[in-house]
């Protein structure tokens, strides 16, 4: 649906409107930051669109900018690599023993992994990391494509601004961004544009840019009508409007959220937009470039120091390697020679240092170098050990990404390639009912799996710790659940979830070895009796003794 619907227009750009106020004061920080961190980034809310080095030309020392590109780096690298899984679909709970679905959903993680090696979800979440460790707040779209069957875009930041649901999640967000005619051609169809552009069109090689703002929102219960499922009665509404003239490109919808906001952190409840390391980093960006300024002056004095020329020398001073300079010997006090060259470069270069090791722990780039530095066949345990302190400092902002971004994320990708028939014909547990569940999602990456392997060292240090005592005492280890222990350390340790016998059967296992066991002491005490009876043979059967012998009385 689109063409001329100026109310719809005006709404989707009010809203638009309400949503850029209310993130106005985020701006100035932003642009504060990315001089600093991301300098490609900085004047993201002028118009001036051609490529400049000025910002970086004010940079005199780029430790933010490095260590902003290692976060990244370490999280596509550790938490996302494109050469080995890092996730994998599971049944959910109550399916969890069919091993019929569990196959299913191993054939669909292969797809979903080729999938996504095959479009541009890598490069896409490359610059999405950079973003949220500059700024704190990352977006990015997630769309059927043309040449693949996925399409990622990572929107840029300043482009986009977001509201909240009533539990804290994103659920809204309206984008700015400038298209060409043919862009718009292409992505709406030519029926679908203004007259401006469809005569824009007809231009050879013409470049000229349309501002277009982009709404994605729920849909409440009373804008969906029921039994239908068009675009325009889809959980989730999509609407494109041309701003200058208020031209609705297109009406539509999506099946489930199309895109997905991560912070780094939350700054508080009350906001939607995230705290970066960034933020905790500033105040020594700021310093430490202050700083190399004034160390680079000082080495030049230093290189290059001032001289101090008596009266009467003008002209007749030569500084070049190996000039002559001529004096009169009989005033030694009137030879030219250096002044306020005393500067302690030494503290100046501890200064910095120390500056730089605080921005470096903000980005925990400790933490990536460490796992760079750690040999390959160790395992997730062997690195969590080395790694305990880093990793517990990076699991908060790990966990908030999983949530806000992989979890959702993968589960729509899923959605999109079901949809476009990339799975294998679903199971008949599927077919029964007519509907393929949310498939739950497991994390296997190595810094995944280190993080999960902080749980089994611990558990290893307590029963280090408990060891000597369990002798003496051996009812403390009642305190534990020693088979939800097994199970979890297991899974922790990267074991498939396959390869763990279902809790019914282990129970079925169990009741059957203590009825063979019972059985087999039943056994054993009859032989005994029947040895017994064999020794008292010759005891009468009505004696007193025979009272005492099972099976002769």
């Amino acid at each position: 649906m689109n063409g001329n619907n100026p109310d719809l227009a005006d709404k989707v750009i009010q809203r638009h409107a309400e949503l850029v106020h209310q993130r106005a004061s985020w701006e100035s920080l932003w642009e504060d930051i990315a001089k600093y961190v991301m300098p490609r980034k900085a004047g993201m809310f002028t118009q001036n669109t051609s490529p400049t080095t000025d910002d970086e030309s004010q940079l005199f020392d780029a430790t933010a900018v490095r260590a902003n590109m290692i976060l990244a780096n370490g999280q596509l690298s550790w938490m996302t690599p494109l050469e080995s899984r890092w996730f994998s679909l599971e049944p959910p709970k109550s399916m969890e023993s069919e091993d019929e679905v569990e196959q299913w959903f191993k054939r669909c993680t292969e797809v979903m992994q080729a999938e996504l090696s095959r479009s541009n979800f890598y490069t896409e979440i490359h610059e999405l990391y950079l973003d949220r460790g500059c700024f704190g707040t990352a977006a990015i779209l997630v769309e059927g494509g043309k040449n693949n069957s996925l399409n990622f875009t990572k929107l840029d930041m300043g482009s986009f601004a977001i509201s909240e649901d009533d539990e804290g999640y994103v659920d809204t967000l309206s984008r700015e961004y400038e298209v060409t005619a043919r862009q718009a051609a292409l992505k709406f169809g030519i029926e679908a544009l203004t007259e401006a552009m469809r005569k824009d069109l007809e231009k050879p090689n013409s470049n000229k840019k349309f501002t277009c703002i982009h709404l994605i929102s729920p849909r409440g219960p009373g804008e969906i009508e029921d039994g239908k499922r068009d675009g325009a009665n889809k959980p989730y509404a999509s609407v494109y409007v041309e701003k200058a003239t208020k031209h609705v490109f297109l009406k539509s919808g999506f099946d489930e959220q199309p895109f997905f906001v991560t912070r780094y952190l939350k700054w508080k409840n009350s906001e939607c937009y995230g705290y970066s390391p960034s933020w905790t980093a500033l105040p020594e960006c700021k310093q430490l470039n202050f700083l190399e300024k004034q160390l680079d002056s000082l080495a030049e004095i230093h290189a290059f120091p001032r001289i101090l020329i008596p009266a009467g020398f003008d002209g007749d001073i030569d500084l070049r390697a190996g000039g002559v300079t001529y004096f009169d010997p009989n005033n030694p006090q009137a030879t030219p020679k250096e002044w306020g060259t005393g500067g302690r470069y030494d503290i100046g270069v501890e200064r910095a240092e120390g500056k730089r090791k605080a921005i470096n722990e903000a980005f925990h780039v400790d933490l990536f170098q460490m796992f760079a530095q750690l040999q390959k066949q160790m395992t997730a345990r062997e690195v969590a050990e080395r790694a305990s302190e880093k990793l517990i400092q990076f699991s908060p902002t790990f966990a908030r990404l999983t949530t806000e971004l992989f979890n959702p994320l993968l589960r729509r990708v899923f959605a999109i390639l079901a949809r476009a028939g990339k799975f294998p014909p679903p199971p008949e547990a599927f077919q029964m009912t007519g509907m393929v569940p949310d498939p739950e999602v497991s994390y296997n990456s190595r810094i995944a799996l280190a993080i999960k392997s902080l749980e089994n060292a611990a558990f290893i240090r307590t029963s280090e710790m408990l060891l000597p005592f369990a002798n003496l005492r051996p009812e403390m280890l009642d305190n534990f659940d020693f088979d939800e222990i097994t199970r979890d350390m297991a899974r922790n340790d990267g074991l498939p979830a396959r390869w763990l016998m279902d809790e019914e059967m282990v129970a079925q296992t169990r009741a059957q070895r203590a009825q063979a066991a019972q059985a087999q002491a039943q056994a054993e005490q009859m032989e005994r009796q029947a040895a017994a009876i064999g020794k008292v043979g010759g005891v009468k059967q009505d004696s007193a003794i025979a009272q005492m012998i099972p099976g002769m009385a």
